[in-house]
């Protein structure tokens, strides 16, 4: 157990009584997995490709021009996410939906199939910080004989292939925990240097810290618990920019909330000093802005904004604004390399909050924000 002093709370959350019954249940609202990208900086975060055929490119600048050349295929959710990882010049290397791995030239990478189970927040990639060929590649696989799905990863060596890259045949789907939900998230250490992967339990409030180091991945984790009991797998968890908050939406289970808690980017805990508990509206998806003063939220078709400089939990939660010209169901929300949030729905656009470090409506959400020619947006 995380200790913590000066807890505040808007809300306390059940004592969890997890069932299975949600595996069963298909939803009745659409909504959107917009792929969680590579944890990377500079430009390696330029090039995205997601939903079906869909992709675009930062490289040129903002907006960024279409892709159309991926191949994800990725229509139905919520177990649609992606990830895409590009070299220290803008340069694709490869991306993944979680079940394979393609290369720069769009085919499938040397032993890079039968990865694992399509998810809501597909994959994550991060970079070996003591490697300039190595990257770890983390997923989840399903395994119908527990009803459960595990958290695992597979190193990726580019030199493998003429350099095209491949999965390294002795690292390949190594699990890591067990009756997992897919929420996945990571952040740089304190040192710069070193990366935080933060995973969660299913039918718990436990987090499992992971440390990327130059010498490894440290395969024990360091537990937190903290927050509320995780009673579906489906949902987004997103760390700030900064490494101090963690926000998790858990979406249609048999407790519908929203956390945002502590984060110690230096020990990696999670923990309850700040506690911050939303009441149950489907939320879905989850971003901080760039400079880490404003959060957002979308669930029930719509984007919610709280300034997290406010004051105390309730302080924030009053200063919750409804977004305008949200008209489509539950998305997912990610911070481009451009500073702005991108906001996936059905069809051939994804949204773009323009200015999110701004308050309420000076954010400026522009629904056609990108369109994506022949690309389309994943539904669920």
């Amino acid at each position: 157990m995380v200790h913590s002093y000066n807890k505040h709370y808007i809300k306390a959350q059940p004592t969890c009584h997890f069932s299975h019954r949600w595996l069963m249940v298909i939803a009745t609202l659409f909504f959107i997995q917009f792929p969680f990208f590579s944890f990377s900086q500079g430009k390696e975060a330029n090039i995205w490709y997601f939903g079906a055929h869909a992709g675009v490119d930062f490289n040129t600048g903002t907006p960024p021009s279409v892709l159309l050349n991926g191949q994800t295929y990725l229509f139905t959710g919520p177990n649609a996410g992606s990830a895409s990882i590009s070299d220290a010049n803008g340069n694709l290397l490869f991306y993944s939906d979680g079940v394979r791995i393609w290369h720069q030239n769009h085919v499938v990478m040397q032993n890079g199939d039968n990865l694992g189970y399509k998810s809501t927040q597909g994959a994550m990639i991060v970079k070996d910080p003591g490697s300039t060929n190595l990257y770890y590649i983390f997923n989840h696989v399903w395994e119908t004989a527990l009803w459960q799905y595990h958290f695992q990863y597979s190193v990726v060596d580019m030199n493998l292939d003429n350099e095209l890259g491949g999965v390294v045949p002795s690292k390949k789907n190594i699990r890591l925990c067990s009756n997992m939900s897919m929420h996945l998230s990571a952040v740089r250490h304190a040192n710069a240097e070193n990366v935080w992967v933060v995973a969660h339990g299913l039918g718990t409030s436990i987090y499992y810290s992971f440390l990327v180091t130059a010498d490894s991945l440290h395969t024990e984790p360091l537990t937190s618990n903290a927050g509320g009991c995780f009673t579906n797998t489906t949902g987004y968890m997103k760390i700030s920019p900064d490494g101090q908050k963690i926000g998790s939406a858990v979406y249609n289970g048999n407790a519908n909330f929203f956390d945002l808690l502590d984060f110690n980017n230096n020990t990696g805990h999670v923990s309850d000093g700040f506690y911050l508990s939303i009441d149950p509206f489907n939320a879905f998806g989850v971003e901080f802005s760039s400079d880490n003063t404003k959060m957002y939220l979308t669930g029930l078709g719509t984007i919610l904004q709280y300034d997290l400089n406010a004051g105390n939990p309730q302080d924030i939660v009053n200063t919750q604004v409804s977004i305008p010209n949200v008209t489509v169901g539950n998305g997912a929300l990610q911070l481009g390399p451009d500073g702005k949030i991108y906001y996936a729905f059905p069809g051939n656009y994804i949204g773009v909050i323009n200015y999110p470090n701004e308050a309420g409506i000076a954010c400026n959400y522009d629904p056609q924000g990108v369109f994506l020619g022949s690309g389309y947006c994943s539904v669920g």
